[in-house]
């Protein structure tokens, strides 16, 4: 009984730096193509839409959410979940000019680069599962 008790204590640590370390790999890649995207140097266009300008914020806002889950994770995956949850409605909802065509498509959610940035918040939803679970195994005993 002990032994499952460390082993599910192992299982959430590594489940929570997993989640942690990827966060932080996908907000770096963000702001490098941010950064990058920033500096290239291509005539000066016009202003930018302002389904544009939500979907920029909203991007900034799950990058601040991640970070923000390194300290209090419940927090951060809340506002996370609400931020691409937005930004994903967005999509389905073909509101992006480009190659998006939005709809369940792999040009829509179903987008594979997309979804990558699902994986944090799906390994600390599982990680705040079996910290549940693991309440609820001490309270029965």
């Amino acid at each position: 009984m002990e032994t499952d008790r460390k082993q599910m204590s192992a299982a959430i640590a590594v489940i929570r730096w997993s989640a942690r370390i990827s966060g932080v790999i996908v907000v770096g890649f963000l702001l490098f193509m941010f950064i990058g995207e920033s500096l290239e140097s291509h005539p000066q266009s016009g202003a930018m839409e302002l389904i544009g300008l939500i979907g920029l914020a909203l991007m900034g806002l799950y990058c601040v959410a991640m970070l923000l889950a390194l300290k209090w994770e419940r927090t951060g995956l809340l506002l996370g979940v609400a931020a691409l949850g937005s930004f994903f409605i967005m999509v389905f909802l073909g509101l992006f000019h480009g190659n998006v065509s939005g709809g369940f498509s792999p040009r829509g959610v179903l987008n594979p680069f997309l979804l990558a940035f699902w994986l944090p918040i799906v390994l600390y939803l599982l990680c705040w599962g079996l910290e549940g679970l693991v309440r609820r195994k001490k309270a029965l005993l």
